[in-house]
C-alpha cells in the first residue's frame, strides 16, 4: 500500500492485489480504455492516496484522466503505457503496480520539485528503493511510458498489472486528484484494478 511517508522517503521528499478488469489480452500484451471523468479528489491529514478520509468527485478534470493502458511483456520487460487526455505538470506519479506469481513491485513515474525519476520498490515494503539498473520512463504527447526489466522482476512468466495517476496540486500532499486507470473511481490503494495475466511474450 502506498503511503506519503513512502513518498518522502523515496523523494526524498520522494497495490494491492485485488480485482480483475475487462481489456483484451494476447500472449505477450493487453489494452483497454478509461472512462472519461472519473478522477476524484481525494483529502486526509497525512495520506490521501492510501487512507483518503474524503473523495469527491471531480469529473470535469481532465488533467490526469487516463483514458487508455496497455502493457506488453516480452523477454526483456514489462512496458506499461498511459494515455491521458491532459498532462499534468506540477508534482504528480504515474503508478504502476507489477504483480509476478510470487512477488510485487511498484514502479512509478515520479515528478516532483521540477525533478523525475523512477522509484521501484516492494509492494506494501517499507518505501526502500530496490536495485533495478534495466528501469525507465518517457513522456509522449500525453502519455507516460514506464519500463522496467524482466531481471529486476525476477524473470516472470507472466505479470499483472495495476496503472494509474495522482496528482497534488499544493505542498504538503494533503490533497490529491487520483484516476486508477484501469476501473470507474477510485476507493484506495488497497482496492486498485489489476489487469489480466499477461504471459511473456
Amino acid at each position: 500500500m502506498l503511503t506519503i511517508r513512502r513518498v518522502t522517503a523515496t523523494l526524498g521528499l520522494s497495490a494491492a492485489l485485488l480485482v480483475s478488469s475487462a481489456g483484451v489480452a494476447s500472449a505477450q500484451s493487453w489494452s483497454t480504455t478509461d472512462p472519461t471523468g472519473d478522477v476524484v479528489k481525494a483529502t486526509a491529514e497525512r495520506d490521501p492516496v492510501g487512507h483518503p478520509e474524503t473523495i469527491q468527485s471531480s469529473s470535469t478534470r481532465r488533467v490526469g484522466d487516463v483514458r487508455a493502458v496497455a502493457v506488453s511483456h516480452t523477454t526483456s520487460g514489462v512496458v506499461i503505457k498511459m494515455t491521458m487526455h491532459a498532462l499534468p505538470t506540477g508534482n504528480w506519479m504515474g503508478m504502476t503496480t507489477i504483480r509476478t506469481p510470487t512477488r510485487s513491485y511498484d514502479v512509478f513515474h515520479m515528478r516532483f520539485s521540477g525533478r523525475s525519476w523512477v522509484s521501484f520498490t516492494k509492494t506494501r515494503g517499507d518505501g526502500t528503493e530496490l536495485p533495478c539498473a534495466v528501469r525507465s520512463s518517457q513522456i509522449s504527447g500525453t502519455s507516460v511510458i514506464i519500463r522496467v526489466g524482466r531481471t529486476c522482476l525476477g524473470n516472470p512468466s507472466a505479470v499483472r498489472v495495476a496503472a494509474g495517476v495522482s496528482i497534488y496540486p499544493r505542498s504538503g500532499m494533503q490533497t490529491a486528484y487520483i484516476d486508477d486507470g484501469l476501473r470507474r473511481g477510485f476507493v484506495n490503494f488497497d482496492s486498485m484494478a489489476f489487469s489480466p495475466v499477461i504471459r511473456r511474450g
